[in-house]
């Protein structure tokens, strides 16, 4: 019976040290959110003897003319506003009403890839 009464007295210990050691985690992770209780040193980055010459855009794909996109816009509708992003160019089309949207046109392929619209 006594090594039953210890064994749950070491139990208790090991709780009550693993949730101070959780306490210790969220108060260190507040101040710091990459902290790491066993974290190892970072190991020291080689630098590079000379600058290395640019590599060639391999996994980029290059663009390729590609003619006319038809839009199909009513009468009345206009282009109110184009905004390149990447490989994305945003056409908003306006004014208010049943022409108001936003096209989104892939650059590289000169395909629409989609039609956002704004009304009901």
């Amino acid at each position: 019976m006594r090594w039953l009464k210890s064994l749950v007295i070491v139990l208790a210990a090991l709780i009550v040290v693993a949730l101070g050691l959780l306490g210790y985690g969220f108060v260190k992770r507040t101040s710091d959110p990459e902290w790491r209780l066993f974290a190892q040193p970072p190991a020291a980055k080689p630098k590079p003897a000379a600058p290395a010459a640019p590599k060639p855009a391999a996994a980029k794909p290059e663009a390729k003319p590609w003619g006319e996109i038809n839009l199909g816009l009513a009468a009345g509708c206009r282009v109110s506003s184009m905004r390149p992003e990447g490989d994305r160019l945003y056409l908003t089309i306006g004014p208010d009403g049943a022409c108001a949207r936003i096209v989104i046109i892939d650059t590289v392929a000169g395909r629409v890839l989609g039609t956002i619209r704004t009304g009901p």
